[in-house]
């Protein structure tokens, strides 16, 4: 082996001598490179219906003898006054066992075969995962049937949770991001439901009958989207789930949709007291709808303003430039169920809150009123796209981004047709979308810190408004 290396070696440097023009004619310059057209081919997968009600997607994959699972269950809301509801019956049904298999058991057998069960609840849903090897699926497939069919809701595990979520709130006045992030989305969606959150008084009016009924009610198969990846053809997966959610029975779900919310950019600026040595700044408004068919170059738009990491103007300017913060971004959400949140943010000394704010705003309105240049267009694009890629090499994460769509009630090709358009954007296009998405003039300023230590008073960008902390 060595000799082959040393004759190869030897060979490379007489060529090299021998003729080192042409071999530097033929190396071009990076920026002379060209590359084909980015095409993306998703692998092929099955739409899947059982006789229970319950539909989804399959993906067969013989890679690794592992099968990944996914649920969405869709749920309404908790009312207002029992915020919370969804998180803790999600956890109560995963972590309180069911009728045939106690919970201590359940992670007993879980823990023997490497496998994960997990429960998750959010407002609008209780999303469900399941991935053990391929030999384990029958035993897990009953645990989850029976956790799904019977669930226990023991009183000990819903206290357990009830207290871990209220410690949860009553520390969340210790970390100023906290502090700001859940007040601003309290000042962005103002009464609309989106705005709600947990509160002590909330999950402590959670009984058990409310889980138990809760349970009752949105957890049928009718009411379930699934995805299946992985070491089973669909004909065995088919039997197996049959067989394990047998006692599952379907109903009659009423889902309703949040109230409609009003697209409205009314600045305000707001500060909350903390005594700490940095300032949280938030600036921003209302964002996107995920149906909105302009997304595709609104993400762009925002990679380049302060979501590209060290490239984008936001991070550039105050990170770098100017030493203000160690991370300075932003961010364009966009929800299904209304508007999501447009939000640029940074963390700085005391002594240059201010300082960093107005940049921020002022690299927002740069952006609104000039919009980024050719060459920023182009170095967005390919980074974005570059990244993107990768998003359809794993067959399991495919299966997931087609359960959440279906559930979204957005079309299922809409990443292809995201990713066709953004290789299709030109400069002008990210003008446009940032002259009509961008609001300097309605931006809604949050800053968390001791006004006493700023080097201005926040007054400067308006009449202030102070939040005081329960």
């Amino acid at each position: 082996m060595k000799r082959a290396f040393v004759t190869l070696a030897v060979v490379a440097v007489v060529v090299l001598a021998a003729a080192p023009g042409a071999l530097a004619e033929k190396v071009k310059h990076p920026s002379e490179l060209t590359y084909p057209k980015l095409e993306l081919e998703a692998p092929s997968y099955e739409e899947v219906e059982f006789e229970n009600g319950m539909h989804g997607f399959f993906i067969e994959d013989h890679e690794v003898p592992v099968v990944d699972i996914i649920m969405q269950v869709s749920t309404n809301r908790a009312p207002r006054e029992k915020t919370g509801l969804n998180d803790l019956a999600a956890w109560a049904i995963r972590n309180g066992g069911g009728e045939h298999w106690d919970a201590d058991r359940i992670n007993d057998e879980l823990e023997f075969v490497s496998a994960r069960l997990e429960f998750n609840g959010g407002p609008r849903s209780t999303y469900i995962g399941l991935n053990c090897l391929k030999k384990d699926l029958p035993m897990c497939l009953k645990i989850l049937g029976d956790l799904l069919a019977s669930p226990a809701f023991p009183e000990d595990k819903v206290e357990l949770r009830r207290e871990t979520m209220l410690e949860n709130i009553r520390r969340e006045n210790d970390e100023p991001r906290r502090i700001a992030y859940r007040e601003f989305r309290k000042i962005i969606y103002g009464d609309h439901p989106m705005a709600w959150q947990d509160t002590e008084e909330s999950v402590s009016a959670i009984t058990r009958d409310d889980l138990v009924a809760h349970h009752a009610t949105y957890f049928r198969p009718n009411n379930t989207i699934i995805g299946i990846s992985g070491d089973v053809t669909l004909d065995e997966i088919k039997g197996l789930l049959d067989e394990a959610l047998a006692e599952w029975q379907p109903a009659e779900v009423d889902i309703v949709e949040d109230p409609p919310m009003e697209l409205d950019y009314a600045p305000s600026v707001n500060y909350v007291y903390k005594d700490v040595s940095q300032g949280v700044i938030l600036v921003g408004h209302l964002g996107a709808n995920s149906r909105d068919e302009n997304l595709p170059a609104v993400r762009i738009m925002n990679f380049i303003l302060g979501g590209g990491s060290f490239t984008s103007r936001i991070t550039q300017r105050v990170r770098t430039d100017e030493g203000l913060a160690y991370a300075a971004y932003s961010q364009y959400g966009d929800s299904p169920w209304g508007y999501g949140i447009f939000t640029a943010s940074s963390q700085t000394r005391a002594d240059a809150t201010a300082r960093a704010t107005a940049l921020m705003i002022d690299i927002i309105d740069e952006m609104q009123q000039e919009g980024p240049t050719e060459e920023e267009v182009e170095g967005a694009v390919d980074t974005y796209l570059s990244n993107h890629v990768f998003e359809y090499d794993s067959k399991q994460a495919i299966v997931r981004r087609l359960v959440r769509l279906e559930w979204e009630g957005r079309p299922l090709d809409t990443p292809e047709r995201s990713i066709t358009r953004i290789g299709e954007l030109t400069a002008d296009d990210i003008r446009e979308v940032a002259a009509e998405y961008l609001h300097p003039e309605g931006l809604t300023i949050l800053v968390v810190g001791n006004a006493e230590d700023f080097e201005q008073p926040l007054s400067n960008f308006g009449e202030v408004n102070e939040i005081v902390l329960e």
